[in-house]
């Protein structure tokens, strides 16, 4: 069976890895979000334990690539997608130890401006 290579970029390695459906299926913006994790991830220091914050996270591929590759807890949160949704797609690829399901922006803040009086 020859290797799909859609998506493979030797600039990107990691991301190469990475099933193009898979990938195809969860972009939410037209940008390759394993690319641009994996370029941003460059300038951080990620060490296996961390504590990551996904600030619209999206389809929380970017969140299930940082716990795969960096074993970093991600914390992943989105104002427009599904944080149920969010929760079935990592369950789906098997990810396991975030130390947060995802959660929904928006309700979040309610919470929090409600609580806060702001």
């Amino acid at each position: 069976m020859k290797r799909d290579e859609r998506l493979v970029c030797e600039r990107f390695p990691r991301s190469s890895k990475y099933h193009p459906d898979w990938v195809i299926a969860g972009a939410s913006s037209g940008a390759n979000a394993l690319w641009l994790t994996e370029w941003l991830a460059e300038a951080l220091d990620l060490r296996s334990g961390m504590r990551v914050l996904d600030l619209g996270c999206g389809l929380a591929m970017s969140s299930i690539f940082m716990r795969r590759e960096f074993d970093v807890q991600v914390w992943a949160t989105d104002l427009w997608f599904s944080a149920a949704n969010n929760l079935q797609r990592i369950r789906d690829a098997r990810v396991s130890g975030h130390s947060r399901p995802p959660q929904h922006a928006r309700g979040r803040l309610k919470e929090h401006v409600k609580r806060h009086n702001v």
